[in-house]
């Protein structure tokens, strides 16, 4: 092989790579909102190792760092309590021409209420000038955790003695449940965060679902002032129906909930200034993602654009092109020289296993960082890296020979491995296929705060597959092509021969049960993947605020979970080999060449 031919196809296959990180990285352009300044944001100034469930709070020194940061694109800021640290916000944000509005946060701990309210108290007649309005309660109700008398009583005792309008915070549903909480506040405090609607939308349909229950509301409660407490959009995280985390997702929605607060005079605050890695233990990845800023303080996007997905992609592009560079290299200095078209096909596939691999890392950094979390991910990514490895192998080994040799078929189990490739690649086919189907099951039955694990399962699905296409298209003329895909040969020295049905399996090779049952529990898995996310999230059709039959006419059918639908593909994808070697057992594509085992070179 030349090696000007050698130097075309890595060229061909790192542009092939630079379009896979570079197409989904175009910045995307955003007018300026109007006024130039967010109204109020949500601060929680938590910073990594600090969090409200360990009692660890961030210093003075530290919220003025984020209050000064926060000061050229936002007038004011919303607390939701007035302890835990937060006591000195009204001070700082004065220093820095902010206005605050400040919460007390209430819960089934009567204790703790009694000082939230006094803290919220003292402090707003010791700031008339800087707390603008003051907020008793957050989705208090909604958590179930006080009844609306207990509420209204705390309201009504901070109304007495504050001269700032008093509120109750919680979701826009729960104020048609609640009404008469109405008449004890000045204002009403109504949460519209389209992403966790019953039915969700995209960020294209949010700003008219936030229209609608905007007036829903005011025609409800007529005459009575409305603030808009939170609205906002993650960054990272789970899919929920046709709503999809993002960056870019995030950057439309804030500009394009701005315009609509302009032309209809909402008052708001958006949800919320900085990510909240904490909040990852209660709503899973997205619920840490909700920010502005990242949990190191850096501005995810400016507000007049241009925004990029993911700003690192020039990184991950270099690093995963040089991981498949060095894997080429490596492979192709083993065994016999390869064709032009062999060192192609090899080329290729290291390229998409190495970019596939760069992309789960990546996912692994920004999701969950809790122990259990980081111990599945060093798990997922090691067993994908081992797997990896054993399909480059196994390809170069099919790619590399002048012929492939007949091979007995061979199951899972019951016969000893040839080789200790052979051994790793179907252990790490096995412990994927066994964790894929674990992951399915939770997502379909306690879904709500799971990530698809779409970049992790991509790697072996789409592996595995372009193994089996290599071996089938090696495989000696008058073979079988089903066993050539089956995970019991993809990763021998040579696929199975084909014989007559009549003569039977050879050996002991009459029933696959270990492959038939993971071939058919990811079959089910994907089915019903479909069935529970493909469109809308089936929990909140079912246990949502909403009567069923009213959420599911909103149910919008052209607008399906894209997410969903790829893991569900995927588990189709992971079932073909398992799938593949029960049929070939069962059409009898055996594994006997004249009852003789033929060895190739170096097996």
């Amino acid at each position: 092989m030349r090696f000007i031919t050698i130097l075309a196809v890595l060229l061909v296959a790192g542009l092939a790579n630079f379009a896979v990180w570079s197409l989904p990285n175009q910045p995307v352009p955003l007018d300026p909102p109007p006024g130039g300044k967010l109204k109020s944001v949500s601060f929680a100034p938590f910073r990594d190792g600090q969090s409200p469930l360990t009692q660890k709070f961030p210093s003075t020194e530290q919220i003025d760092e984020d209050l000064a940061a926060l000061a050229p694109q936002v007038a004011g800021v919303r607390t939701y309590t007035s302890l835990e640290g937060l006591e000195v916000v009204p001070e700082l944000a004065r220093r820095h021409g902010m206005q605050v509005t400040m919460g007390a946060w209430l819960s089934s701990r009567l204790d703790k209420n009694e000082k939230e309210v006094a803290s919220l108290i003292d402090l707003a007649n010791r700031y008339p000038d800087v707390i603008t309005r003051v907020i008793v309660g957050n989705e208090v109700l909604l958590r179930r955790e006080l009844t609306p008398e207990q509420v209204a009583g705390y309201i009504d005792r901070v109304k007495a003695v504050v001269k700032q309008p008093v509120s109750y915070a919680d979701v826009w549903e729960w104020w048609l449940k609640y009404p008469q909480i109405a008449d004890h506040v000045d204002y009403l405090t109504i949460h519209l965060l389209p992403y966790w609607e019953d039915v969700p939308t995209d960020v294209a349909g949010a700003m008219e679902r936030i229209r609608g229950s905007y007036r829903t509301i005011a025609q409800r409660f007529p005459g009575k002032p409305i603030l808009v407490g939170e609205t906002g959009w993650p960054t990272e995280g789970r899919s929920r129906g046709a709503a999809v985390t993002g960056l870019v997702n995030k950057a439309k929605f804030v500009n394009g909930f701005v315009r609509l607060a302009e032309q209809e005079g909402f008052d708001y605050n958006v949800i919320e200034a900085f990510d909240q890695g904490w909040k990852a233990k209660l709503e899973g990845t997205v619920g840490g993602h909700w920010g502005l800023y990242t949990a190191d303080r850096q501005a995810k996007f400016a507000l007049a654009g241009p925004v990029v997905e993911n700003r690192q992609w020039r990184l991950l592009f270099g690093v995963s092109s040089g991981l498949a560079l060095a894997l080429v290299i490596g492979l192709t200095l083993r065994g016999r020289p390869l064709t032009a078209g062999a060192f192609a096909a090899l080329a290729f596939l290291a390229q998409a296993l190495s970019t596939l691999y760069v992309h789960a890392v990546w996912g692994a950094l920004h999701g969950k960082h809790y122990p259990q979390d980081v111990a599945l991910s060093v798990v997922m990514l090691a067993a994908t890296a081992v797997l990896s490895v054993a399909v480059l192998l196994a390809a170069r080994r099919a790619l590399g020979s002048g012929g492939l040799a007949l091979e007995p078929l061979a199951p899972l189990r019951g016969r000893p491995a040839l080789s200790r490739l052979e051994t790793v690649g179907k252990a790490a086919a096995v412990v994927l296929a066994l964790l894929g189907i674990v992951w399915s099951f939770l997502i379909v039955f306690d879904g709500r705060y799971r990530d698809f694990p779409n970049w992790y399962f991509a790697l072996p699905a789409l592996g595995l597959l372009a193994l089996g296409a290599m071996r089938a298209t090696r495989r000696p003329e008058g073979t079988g092509a089903l066993a050539a895909w089956g995970i019991g040969g993809l990763f021998r020295p040579a696929v199975p021969a084909a014989d007559s049905p009549a003569k039977g399996l050879c050996g002991a090779v009459r029933r696959l049960p270990l492959e038939s049952a993971l071939a058919a529990l990811l079959l089910l898995g994907a089915l019903l993947t479909v069935l529970a996310e493909g469109v809308v999230p089936m929990e909140s059709l079912i246990y949502g605020q909403l009567p069923f039959m009213e959420a599911l006419h909103e149910v919008v059918w052209t607008s399906p979970n894209w997410e969903a639908l790829s893991w569900a593909g995927l588990q189709l994808l992971l079932a073909v080999p398992y799938a593949a070697a029960v049929l070939a057992v069962r059409r009898g594509e055996t594994a006997r060449a004249g009852h003789q085992w033929v060895r190739i070179a170096g097996q």
